[in-house]
């Protein structure tokens, strides 16, 4: 018995099975096979389980080596499945890069820079902004000798990164080891789409809620925001009307909103109806009597906030005194876009006593804003910069003086406070002669499609 257990212990372990196998198939040595297999396991167990657990591992690698898999990024992180095809899936995210990205994913420097510099040809990667789709296609090789050093190669086979809706940019390996770049765009036919409805729980949410965009919501406010006190002016049962460019595929799928056409509040005291026109190839904002909407100030630089303070004197909330409240203060939640009331220049930014973080912006030899209480303010701009109208110069916070996070703004009249909500500011273009006549063209146009197409909430309902 012992020699044939030592004998039984030499053999090649798929020889030794076939033998197992045999013996106890056989009935007339089926009593002597399971004392001979049950001494055997209890003298070699330990050793065949190691052996085993060897060959087990070794199998699972190379399966690995050879078999497609999926790995998907997520937002917490990295899921894998090692039987399906090797694909990973990104959304750009804040402070990421496609070196970063592919690297992480397992590809060399050398290969990086190889893949980015033929998307170069046609594609600039500095371009991939927040939220664009990244979608990138490999191969697995895992070396498994020696197995001290086992080492895994991810090679890529395609990168595919969507900048826009309407374009994608594709990154191929062809058979000779090299990436090849092409630019495909997408034909999408454009649409112009009515939207009608009342207000309920306020302008934003409701158009939202409707099927608008929250861009051109956003848009249609700030039209509004040089004839409007939001707060104020707008109450519940009060209309609005768009007209707005939509755009879809091929199979009829919406997958953009364009410019904003027309736009319509009929308030309890009077209706303002803004019209789009094209001047000079830029699209401006004109009232139907060809009026430039957009004025020298804007009445509100801060979207979606209510008036927690007004102009005027008040018993001042931390000092117990009443003095003269020289602004307006919005209450809005801490991080909120402000913009710049008018075109100007910056001469003041940084901290200011009472009204913390603080930006002084020129307008004029008349005219002067001012923002205070300021969580941070916009990288782009600096003491001396020029601004816009509408850029967004900083965001709500609640430095300096403040029970709490909001905007004091402030307009200043040769150099004394005035009252931000009296300011009847200058409109800017006045239409006439030739362009007058393109404008009523455009308005009949715009009118027709009020007629014509029905209101789209219906059909969102």
């Amino acid at each position: 018995m012992k020699n044939f257990l030592t004998n039984l212990v030499s053999l090649d372990k798929h020889r030794l099975l076939n033998l197992i196998h045999k013996i106890i198939d056989h009935r007339m040595f089926k009593p002597i096979a399971i004392s001979i297999v049950t001494s055997f396991i209890l003298l070699n167990g330990v050793m065949i389980l190691r052996s085993y657990k060897a060959d087990f591992a070794e199998s699972e690698l190379q399966k690995k080596a050879t078999t497609p898999i999926k790995i998907t990024i997520t937002d917490g992180g990295k899921s894998i499945n090692f039987n399906e095809i090797q694909v990973a899936e990104y959304r750009i995210k804040s402070g990421d890069t496609m070196s970063k990205l592919l690297i992480r994913i397992g590809a060399d420097e050398s290969e990086a820079f190889a893949i980015l510099d033929a998307m170069k040809k046609v594609f600039n990667p500095q371009n991939i902004t927040v939220g664009n789709s990244v979608v990138v296609k490999y191969r697995l090789k895992i070396d498994t000798e020696p197995k001290e050093s086992q080492r895994k190669q991810v090679i890529i086979n395609e990168v595919k990164v969507s900048p826009s809706v309407d374009l994608e940019i594709t990154v191929s390996r062809d058979a000779k080891g090299l990436y090849r770049a092409r630019e495909i765009k997408q034909a999408l036919k454009r649409s112009v789409v009515r939207y009608s409805g009342v207000i309920k729980d306020g302008l934003y949410v409701d158009g939202v809620n409707a099927g608008i965009s929250p861009t051109s919501m956003m848009n249609m406010i700030g039209l509004y925001a040089y004839e409007l006190d939001f707060q104020r002016d707008l109450h519940d049962g009060d209309k609005f009307e768009m007209l707005v460019e939509s755009f879809y595929t091929e199979n009829g799928r919406k997958v953009k909103d364009g410019n904003v056409l027309f736009s319509s509040l009929a308030t309890k005291g009077r209706k303002i109806e803004i019209y789009g026109h094209m001047v000079d190839s830029h699209l401006e904002y004109f009232d139907g009597f060809g009026n430039s909407v957009r004025k020298s100030l804007l009445k509100t630089p801060i979207n979606g906030a209510r008036i927690s303070s007004a102009f005027g004197f008040r018993k001042h909330p931390i000092l117990g005194y009443s003095r003269l409240h020289k602004g307006i203060d919005f209450a809005a939640p801490m991080g909120t876009p402000i913009f710049a009331a008018g075109s100007g220049t910056i001469i003041f930014m940084g901290p200011h006593g009472g009204y913390g973080n603080f930006v002084g912006i020129k307008h004029n030899n008349d005219y002067q804003t001012q923002y205070g209480h300021i969580s941070k303010f916009n990288k782009k701009f600096r003491l001396g910069s020029k601004v816009k109208q509408g850029d967004v110069i900083a965001f709500v916070g609640s430095t300096g003086r403040s029970t709490g996070p909001h905007l004091h703004y402030e307009i200043l009249h040769k150099g004394k406070a005035i009252n931000p909500a009296s300011v009847k500011a200058v409109s800017g273009i006045r239409l006439s002669g030739k362009q007058l006549l393109g404008f009523n063209a455009t308005k009949a146009e715009i009118d027709g499609y009020r007629k014509k197409i029905p209101n789209e909430i219906m059909r969102a309902h």
